[in-house]
């Protein structure tokens, strides 16, 4: 099966918060990305216009196919990382979590503390042609939440995007990549089409639209790496279904939620 490298990116600034700076690339290395991708042969592609080839239309597929991919909706998506992209004439798809974005014109406030788009930044940014998805309101493990509570993150970010932008929501993104099979049929019967995990793993047609594996970029990689996961040397291929270690993970993961919401004064 053809290899699709979904790349998951957060932020682009040559400072940032201890809270984001892992997630954080300088302006210079993220355009040292983009020309590469460039200089391959890569035509970037929205996660729906994705969909159409997983959906029975593999023809659809350019020959060597990438997507960039943005998570939470940082303010320096649209200052830095967006004008990088259009000079190189690469599209993208955003996925927002709708907290973090500020009231009108005023920026909006990310959970490290930088700041976060404002809602009419993001309007602009999706009348401009930038796939906008939702990353639910508060950005939480869905997986560890009661189902009701999940749900309602699920719905809301969809609502408040579309009610802004006057467009229909397509796609998803799980907040730090976390979902369960109950959590992807939740997403799905929201109306959503597709969804994006993370994985660290290459897709490919057989993926699977509500479980999308994608390969995040950090501070740390080096343009080699960047490379190698491009060409898939040395990642793994996306697997459907749920992994032991993920699961055994996130019966952790809800035992300490469990109890931070049980905690006197919570």
């Amino acid at each position: 099966m053809r290899p699709v490298p979904i790349l998951l990116y957060h932020g682009v600034a040559d400072e940032a918060s201890p809270g984001i700076a892992r997630y954080t690339l300088t302006p210079r290395v993220f355009d040292a990305h983009m020309a590469h991708l460039v200089d391959a042969g890569y035509r970037a592609l929205t996660v729906s216009e994705l969909l159409v080839a997983l959906n029975g239309s593999p023809e659809q597929l350019p020959e060597r196919p990438v997507l960039i991919t943005f998570d939470d909706g940082l303010r320096n998506f649209l200052t830095e990382a967006l004008p990088i992209m259009e000079r190189h004439g690469l599209s993208s798809t955003l996925y927002a979590a709708t907290s973090y974005l500020g009231e009108g014109d005023a920026p909006g406030v990310h959970a490290s503390g930088d700041p976060g788009l404002a809602w009419s930044e993001l309007v602009s940014v999706a009348a401009g042609g930038v796939e906008v998805g939702a990353h639910t309101h508060t950005h939480p493990m869905l997986d560890t939440l009661p189902h009701a509570a999940a749900r309602a993150e699920i719905v809301r970010g969809k609502e408040l995007i579309e009610q802004h932008t006057q467009a229909p929501v397509a796609s998803f993104a799980y907040p730090h990549g976390y979902s369960s099979a109950w959590v992807r049929r939740a997403v799905q019967e929201a109306g959503y089409s597709s969804a994006c995990a993370v994985k660290n793993a290459v897709s490919h047609l057989g993926d699977d639209p509500f479980a999308l594996a994608r390969l995040m970029l950090e501070a740390g990689h080096s343009m080699e790496d960047f490379r190698r996961m491009l060409s898939g040397d040395g990642v793994r291929a996306a697997s459907s279904g749920d992994q032991l270690m993920t699961r055994g993970w996130r019966l952790a993961r809800r035992g300490l939620a469990a109890g931070h919401r049980l905690r006197p004064g919570r």
